[in-house]
C-alpha cells in the first residue's frame, strides 16, 4: 500500500466510474438528462454497517448484539476533516494563508430504531458500562482497564440502490460508492433521553441517535485491500446470500402459479 495520499486518491479516482467509465455533466448547463447518459447522480440512504464489539463487555451475547446494531441502524453520518491554516499578514493588512495540518473530527453518528424490551438501549448502555454511573469508576480491575476491553471497530459500506450479483451472491466493486473501517470505536453518548414519554398523546416509535468516537483516521476505499476486506465482512451475512423474492416463494409453497391461471391446489398454503 502506498504511503502517499496523493497516489491513493489518484488511484481511487482513476478506478472509479467518475473518471474512466462515465460522462461528466454538461459543462455549461450541468444537465445529465437523457436516455443516452451513462452516469447517475449519487443516491443517498443505501448503506450497511457492522460493529465489532469488545469481548470483555459482550462475552455472552457478542453476535446477537452486533446483529441488532446492524439490522436496526437507519442513518449514518461519517466524520469530517478540516484543513488548519495560518495567516501571514503583510503591510496594509494584505495577507496570505498557508495550510499546516489536517484535523479529523474522530466522531461518527448512527441512529438505531428501537424495539420492544429496548435491546438497542441495553446494548449501548452495556458498551458504556466501562464506567459505573453510581460510583464514578470502572468495574474493571487495574490491569483490565485497557482499550481492547472497551473499544471495538466499525465497518461501513455505502452502496448504489442495486442488488448484488445473483450468480455470485456477493457484493461487487460496482455496487460500492464508498467504504470506511474505523478502529478504537466506543460510544460517547447514552441516549436515554431519546426514549422520552413526556406527552401522553404523542405515541410514536423511537429512534436512538448515538455518537461514536474512533482513533486516528479511517481506512477508505482509496486504500489497498480495504474494499475487499469490507466485501468479506458483509458477504458473510445471510441476507446477501439469499434472494428475498425466491425465499418468499419457497416459504409460501408457490409452485407454477401465475395470476389468472392458478387453481386452489396451486395457491399458497393457508389460502383458499
Amino acid at each position: 500500500m502506498s504511503n502517499n495520499i496523493i497516489d491513493r486518491l489518484a488511484k481511487r479516482f482513476t478506478n472509479s466510474t467518475a473518471d474512466s467509465h462515465s460522462e461528466t455533466p454538461d459543462a455549461l448547463t450541468r444537465d445529465i438528462g437523457g436516455h443516452f447518459r451513462n452516469n447517475q447522480p449519487y443516491v443517498s440512504g443505501y448503506f450497511q454497517v457492522m460493529f465489532g464489539l469488545p469481548t470483555a463487555l459482550f462475552a455472552d451475547n457478542l453476535e446477537a448484539s452486533s446483529k441488532w446494531l446492524h439490522s436496526t441502524c437507519e442513518s449514518f453520518t461519517p466524520h469530517t476533516q478540516v484543513i488548519t491554516k495560518v495567516d501571514i499578514m503583510g503591510q496594509g493588512q494584505i495577507g496570505s494563508s498557508y495550510p499546516v495540518n489536517v484535523t479529523t473530527t474522530r466522531e461518527v453518528t448512527c441512529a438505531f430504531r428501537e424495539y420492544q424490551n429496548m435491546p438497542i438501549m441495553n446494548i449501548l448502555r452495556r458498551w458504556s458500562s466501562v464506567f459505573d454511573p453510581f460510583t464514578g469508576v470502572s468495574p474493571f480491575e487495574g490491569s483490565q482497564f485497557i482499550p481492547s476491553n472497551y473499544k471495538g471497530w466499525l465497518a461501513v459500506m455505502q452502496t448504489k440502490p442495486v442488488r448484488s450479483d445473483k450468480a455470485k451472491k456477493v457484493w461487487s466493486a460496482t455496487d460500492v460508492e464508498e467504504c470506511f473501517i474505523y478502529q478504537g470505536v466506543f460510544p460517547t453518548t447514552i441516549p436515554v433521553d431519546t426514549a422520552s414519554a413526556e406527552d401522553i398523546t404523542a405515541n410514536d416509535t423511537v429512534q436512538l441517535s448515538c455518537t461514536f468516537s474512533f482513533d486516528g483516521a479511517p481506512l477508505t476505499s482509496g486504500d489497498d485491500g480495504v474494499t475487499e476486506k469490507v466485501f468479506g465482512l458483509f458477504n458473510a451475512l445471510s441476507h446477501t446470500h439469499e434472494n428475498t423474492y425466491e425465499k418468499y416463494l419457497a416459504m409460501s409453497n408457490i409452485t407454477n402459479w401465475t395470476a389468472g391461471s392458478g387453481s386452489a391446489d396451486d395457491s399458497p398454503s393457508g389460502v383458499s
